[in-house]
C-alpha cells in the first residue's frame, strides 16, 4: 500500500505546520522520514540545522535532559518508574534542551495533564524555530499553527492557516469536488442520452417497401443509407465528446465508526467495588492515602488529577485487588492500559482479539470492520500498526472480552478526532 507521495514540501523558519489525518494513513511515518529516523522508499530529505525528534510514548527517547528543563518541566530526578505523563515530559524537555532549530512533534500532548498541554504551547508559542506537529487536538493546532499538512489517500495537501481555517477550506474544496462531480455526472447522461437516441434512429429507418419498383428502392436506399451514415456519425462524435469529458472523481465520504460493547453480565451486588483506607506512594513520594467509598453498578467515575498523582497506579491496584479493595464475586475487570500492554505485536489485529473473547469469529470480523478494519486488515500484525489503529485494537480487546467492569487508562490517546 502506498502511503503517501509528494513532489516537494518545504518547511521554512518560524513556521509551525500541524500534520493532521485518519490513524494509519501515514503520519508519524512522514514525520520520521523528514527527521532522518527512516529511509524513503524514493527521493530525499534535506535538513539546514540541529533537529529534534519527540516521539510518542512507546517509542523510547536516550536524550539528555537539561537541569533548568528538569525543574521546568517536574521531570523526576530519580524513578524507577514514570507514568505516561511523566515520561512525555521528560521527552518534551530532552528535545527542548537540545538547541534544536527545528522540532517535529508526535502526539506530544497524549497522556499530559491540563497544565502540562498549557506548558507545550506556551513553550511553542516563545520558540522561534520550526515546527512540525502531529495532534489530534483541535484547539491546539488552532492556537499554534501557520499552516497544517493533510496526509489523506496517498497525497500530502498542504493548507495555509490553522485547523480551524484548514476545516473552512477543506469543506468548500470538498463542496466544489461535488458539484463538478454532479455537473460532469449531469453532462455525461446527457450525452448518452443523445447517443443512444441517434443510435435508435439510425435502427429505426426502414427498408424500401416491397410494392417500390427498383429505381425507386434504389433511392430510397441511398437516401436512407446517407440518413443512416449521418446519424451513425452524429451518434460517434457524441460518444467521443464523452469520452474526452474530464472525469471527475465523487468525493469520498467517510465511513462511520461503531464501537459495539458486547452484552454484560449483570452484576446485582450493592458495590462493584469498595476501598477501605487504600493508600499508594511511589519510592518515598506518597501518592494518596486513606481512599475510601464505593462505586455502585452502572457508574461511570472518572478518574483525574496531575501527571504523576498516582491514576494509573490505583487502576492497577483495582486489577490487583490490593489490600483495601474489595472486588464484588460476579465482577469481570477489562482493563485497557494507557501503555496497550494488553496486545502481543508480535500477533495480528484477529489473533490478539479471539484470546479472550467469548465470540464467534464472524462476530469478531463484524465490529473489527466497523472500526474500519476491512477484509484482510484484520490479519495485520499489531507492530505494523500507527498508534491510533493500536489504541483501536486494544479498545476492541477489552470490549469484546468477557467482562462487565472496563477500567480504561487514556483510552482516546492517540485516536483520530472521527474516532474520539
Amino acid at each position: 500500500r502506498l502511503l503517501f507521495q509528494a513532489e516537494k514540501l518545504q518547511v521554512h523558519r518560524g513556521e509551525r505546520i500541524g500534520i493532521v489525518g485518519k490513524n494509519g494513513e501515514g503520519k508519524s511515518t512522514l514525520l520520521h522520514i523528514l527527521m532522518k529516523k527512516m529511509s524513503p522508499d524514493q527521493g530525499n530529505v534535506q535538513t539546514y540545522g540541529r533537529s529534534s525528534l519527540i516521539p510518542q510514548l512507546d517509542v523510547q527517547t536516550t536524550s539528555a535532559v537539561s537541569p533548568e528543563m528538569k525543574s521546568q518541566w517536574n521531570v523526576p530526578t530519580e524513578a524507577d518508574f514514570l507514568s505516561g505523563g511523566e515520561e512525555t515530559r521528560k521527552k518534551i524537555a530532552a528535545a527542548l534542551s537540545s538547541g534544536a532549530e527545528l522540532l517535529a512533534a508526535d502526539e506530544p500532548t497524549s497522556h499530559l495533564d491540563v497544565k502540562g498541554v498549557e506548558k507545550f504551547e506556551e513553550e511553542m508559542k516563545s520558540f522561534t524555530g520550526s515546527l512540525l506537529l502531529i495532534s489530534h487536538d483541535r484547539e491546539l493546532l488552532n492556537r499554534l499553527c501557520t499552516s497544517i499538512w493533510e496526509v489523506e489517500d496517498g497525497k500530502i495537501n498542504c493548507y495555509e492557516g490553522n485547523y480551524q481555517e484548514y476545516v473552512t477550506q477543506k469543506k468548500h474544496a470538498v463542496e466544489r469536488q461535488q458539484f463538478e462531480y454532479e455537473q460532469y455526472v449531469k453532462e455525461k447522461q446527457r450525452l448518452e442520452l443523445a447517443s443512444e437516441e441517434k443510435s435508435q434512429k439510425s435502427k429505426s429507418l426502414k427498408k424500401a417497401p416491397s410494392r417500390m419498383g427498383n429505381s425507386e428502392a434504389r433511392l430510397h436506399k441511398r437516401a436512407v443509407g446517407k440518413q443512416k451514415a449521418k446519424l451513425d456519425r452524429s451518434a460517434k462524435a457524441i460518444e467521443t465528446r464523452i469520452e474526452k469529458l474530464e472525469k471527475k472523481e465523487k468525493p469520498k465520504e467517510m465511513e462511520e465508526i461503531h464501537f459495539d460493547l458486547s452484552q454484560f453480565h449483570q452484576v446485582h451486588s450493592k458495590q462493584v467495588l469498595s476501598f477501605d483506607k487504600v493508600s499508594a506512594s511511589a519510592g518515598n513520594h506518597i501518592l494518596f492515602q486513606n481512599l475510601k467509598g464505593g462505586v455502585k453498578p452502572g457508574a461511570k467515575v472518572a478518574i483525574v488529577g496531575q501527571n504523576g498523582a498516582g491514576k494509573s497506579t490505583l487502576l492497577n491496584m483495582i486489577e490487583q485487588q490490593t489490600e483495601g479493595i474489595t472486588v464484588a464475586k460476579p465482577v469481570k475487570l477489562g482493563f485497557f492500559h494507557q501503555r496497550l500492554e494488553n496486545l502481543d505485536p508480535a500477533k495480528s489485529i484477529l489473533e490478539n482479539i479471539k484470546e479472550d473473547s467469548p465470540y464467534t469469529e464472524q462476530f469478531i470480523r463484524t465490529v473489527l470492520s466497523r472500526l474500519l478494519f476491512k477484509r484482510e486488515d484484520v490479519y495485520k500484525k499489531v507492530e505494523m500498526l500507527s498508534g491510533g489503529e493500536r489504541v483501536k485494537t486494544a479498545l476492541a480487546k477489552v470490549f469484546l472480552g468477557n467482562y462487565n467492569v472496563l477500567l480504561l487508562d487514556e483510552p482516546t490517546n492517540y485516536l483520530d478526532l472521527h474516532t474520539k
